[in-house]
């Protein structure tokens, strides 16, 4: 029978590795256990409990609080309560935001609540990120490109839009995402190859700032050229010194 030294508990099935915190299980047998049980001749397992006979009671049997599952749970539970609650009062807050916008139009005619609005739902999601344990750091930096992007507009637009946001915004997202991938690939040296998805998703968000700039939408072009220029050296400098890696990594990935 194996057993976790670490939550002190045994399991027993035929598992190598804690359910509980993953940890090695280590095989270890207790005196006085049956064979193939997992307590001593003197306990017996009903519905789930663990009970010991006393021999000078012969109707009496004893309930053993011996260690059990902790429950790991507790916390998550806690931390999905204090999102709902948070959630709430952001509702609430917002709600009270737009009235106030309604009440004061006349004397300031803008949107400015929708601007709140997206930045509460930005900070929101930025929280439901940072303590996410189900998504990858590399899916948290996509989410928090394109919300970003998503909220400047947004903003550029509640306030009688100027094109601020793709002008200047869309830009200094692609360089803070080349920026990005650069440290992801220094930290994570071993699996460098792992960002090459990324660093296409950066030549693509600087073409499209390139095309927005030639059809006359957007005027200062040299800051999309920059950005166009870092994006596809960061590409050009992957895939020669990564060399059959890279185009291998590219193959799986694409499917081609």
């Amino acid at each position: 029978m194996n057993k976790c030294k670490r939550c002190n508990v045994w399991v027993k099935d035929d598992t190598m590795v804690c359910p509980l915190c993953h940890t090695i299980l280590t095989e270890e047998k207790s005196k006085g256990h049956k064979s193939g049980s997992g307590f001593p001749d003197s306990e017996f397992e009903y519905n789930g409990a663990r009970y010991v006979d006393i021999d000078s009671v012969a109707d009496k049997r004893f309930l053993i609080q011996g260690p059990g599952y902790p429950d790991v749970k507790k916390n998550t539970r806690r931390f999905r309560k204090a999102g709902r609650i948070l959630l709430f009062i952001s509702l609430a807050l917002e709600m009270l935001l737009v009235f106030i916008n309604y009440l004061t139009f006349d004397m300031a005619p803008k949107y400015w609540s929708v601007v709140t609005g997206g930045i509460i739902a930005y900070l929101i999601l930025t929280m439901w990120d940072i303590f996410s344990r189900r998504q990858g750091h590399i899916r948290k930096i996509y989410t928090q490109i394109f919300v970003i992007l998503g909220l400047m507009i947004l903003i550029d637009f509640a306030l009688d839009w100027s094109g601020w946001s793709l002008e200047f915004g869309l830009p200094c997202i692609i360089y803070g995402l080349v920026l990005a991938i650069i440290i992801c690939m220094s930290v994570n040296s071993s699996s460098w190859q792992n960002y090459l998805l990324m660093q296409l998703a950066a030549i693509a968000l600087s073409i499209l700032d390139v095309v927005l700039h030639f059809t006359g939408y957007l005027h200062h072009i040299v800051l999309a050229w920059i950005a166009f220029g870092l994006s596809v050296l960061l590409w050009s400098g992957t895939m020669i010194i990564g060399d059959r890696k890279a185009k291998n990594e590219l193959k799986r990935k694409l499917h081609i």
